[in-house]
C-alpha cells in the first residue's frame, strides 16, 4: 500500500511583485512522506517554509515543480494539477487542516463551525452536533459559547474551535500547524490526547509543532525540509 502522503521533488518560489519582482525561493526540492499512523514533525527553524509546505499539500498553494500525492479512497491524487473540484473533494474526505488562525463566517455559532465538516460528509444534523459537541467539551469551550460566533472569543478560545474542526471528522490524513499555538498548559494536554487519539487510529499526521514537549508527546519521527531524519 503507498503512503498516505508522498512528496516528491517539491520547490516553491514567491514573486514578490512590491519589490520590483524579486523572488523568494521557499521550497527547494522537499521530498518526504507519511505513512498511515504516523506522526511526523518538521523540525526545521522558523520561517523555513513548513507552513508553505502544508498549504503546498494542502492544494491553499500551486509549486512550480513536483508532485504531492495523497491517497484518496482506492486511489491517488496529485494536489499539484489536480482540478480544483478533485482538490475540494479531497479535503471534503480524506484531508484534514488544523492552520495557525481561525477563518470564520461572522455570526454562524462555533458548534455549527465544528460540526461543518461532517454535514460535507452527509451526517445528519443532529449526529453532527451530537459529535462536535463532545469535541468542545473535551476541549473545555463552555457551552455557554458554542451558540456563538467564534470571532468573539479569545485567542485561546479560536484556536480550540480550530482543532475542534480539523479532528471532528476523523480524517485519514490530518496537517497541523501549530495546533497548541497560544493555548495554556491544560489545554494543551487535551489537544495532544486527542492528537494522539488520532494517530492510535491510525490517521497519518504531519506538523509543525514549536512547543518541544507537545512536538516530544506527539510525533512518532521527526524529518526536515532537506531530507535529513532526526
Amino acid at each position: 500500500m503507498s503512503p498516505a502522503v508522498t512528496v516528491e521533488d517539491l520547490r516553491k518560489t514567491f514573486t514578490l511583485h512590491t519589490q520590483g519582482g524579486q523572488e523568494l525561493s521557499v521550497l527547494r526540492g522537499v521530498s518526504l512522506s507519511v505513512e498511515p499512523g504516523e506522526c511526523v514533525a518538521l523540525a526545521d527553524p522558523s520561517g523555513s517554509g513548513k507552513s508553505t509546505l502544508l498549504r503546498c499539500i494542502y492544494g491553499n498553494y500551486r509549486p512550480q515543480v513536483g508532485r504531492v500525492l495523497v491517497r484518496h479512497g482506492e486511489g491517488v491524487v496529485d494536489m499539484v494539477g489536480a482540478e480544483p473540484r478533485a482538490v475540494l473533494e479531497v479535503r471534503r474526505r480524506s484531508l484534514g487542516y488544523v492552520s495557525q488562525f481561525l477563518r470564520v463566517i461572522p455570526r454562524v455559532p462555533a458548534l455549527d463551525v465544528v460540526a461543518e465538516p461532517l454535514r460535507a460528509l452527509g451526517v445528519t444534523r443532529q449526529d453532527a452536533a451530537a459529535r462536535a459537541a463532545a469535541v468542545l467539551a473535551r476541549l473545555r469551550i463552555p457551552e455557554r459559547l458554542w451558540a456563538l460566533s467564534p470571532v468573539t472569543f479569545s485567542g485561546g478560545e479560536q484556536q480550540r474551535i480550530n482543532v475542534a474542526r480539523g479532528l471532528v471528522a476523523d480524517h485519514p490524513i490530518l496537517l497541523l500547524d501549530e495546533p497548541t499555538a497560544s493555548l495554556d498548559a491544560d489545554s494543551r494536554a487535551r489537544v495532544v490526547e486527542l492528537i494522539v487519539e488520532a494517530r492510535r487510529r491510525g490517521t497519518a499526521m504531519l506538523g509543525t509543532f514549536h512547543d518541544a514537549e507537545v512536538r516530544a508527546a506527539v510525533s512518532t519521527r521527526l524529518a526536515t525540509l532537506h531530507g535529513v531524519a532526526a
